[in-house]
């Protein structure tokens, strides 16, 4: 058993673009310099296998990353919020395992599944991106490739922040020199899509 770990974990649809975001971040990002006690993975597979996973270590933090179709933000947004421990409702547990058992992989699904079992340390958090491109093929949109770097940013504040900071607090230095807009949410910091064509 990994003792004391931080972990990273990509989750994505392999070969659906935008949607594979968690697995293609985490291979851009694994031959980085991390802090020691980090461990960067790729948990794309079924929600119970992940749980598997998560019960194996001795868990700190965890931060996952990934892209979800909320359709409440636009492309390219940015998402950051820690994860709401609760239990789910049975009968969502129930749909969820069944599909992973089948074979879907999903960001949703994982927390869901893994909440029920208390799989996740209570400090964990989640760093999701809103797709563009949700069709089959290789490769981000250019929208959500402008914010690979960005989720590192925040991916690394997150890992190398003292266990005694509140994970909600505002970020020191953000990314672009600028605070967020107010979120919808208050368990959430927004970081807005920024334009990809040439400004005028």
């Amino acid at each position: 058993m990994h003792a004391g770990v931080i972990l990273v974990g990509g989750i994505g649809l392999p070969w659906l673009r935008d949607l594979d975001y968690g697995t293609q971040w985490i291979e851009r990002v694994r031959n980085e310099e991390w802090p020691e006690g980090v461990l960067l993975e790729d948990l794309s597979y079924a929600a119970h296998r992940v749980l598997h996973r998560l019960q194996e270590l001795d868990l700190t933090r965890v931060v996952l990353v990934g892209a979800m179709p909320r359709d409440i933000d636009p492309p390219g947004t940015i998402r950051r919020y820690r994860l709401d421990l609760s239990q789910p409702p049975v009968a969502e547990v129930h749909d969820r395992l069944s599909e992973a058992v089948m074979g879907i992989i999903d960001l949703d699904h994982t927390l869901v599944v893994c909440r029920h079992w208390g799989g996740f340390p209570a400090d964990t958090v989640i760093v999701e991106v809103e797709p563009e491109d949700r069709e089959f093929g290789l490769g981000f949109s250019d929208t959500v490739e402008g914010t690979v770097a960005m989720v590192a940013t925040i991916v690394r504040r997150e890992v190398q922040r003292p266990a005694d900071v509140d994970s909600d607090a505002p970020m020191t230095s953000p990314p672009n020199g600028a605070m967020p807009p107010p979120s919808p949410s208050p368990n959430a910091l927004l970081f807005p899509a920024r334009p990809t064509g040439p400004v005028s």
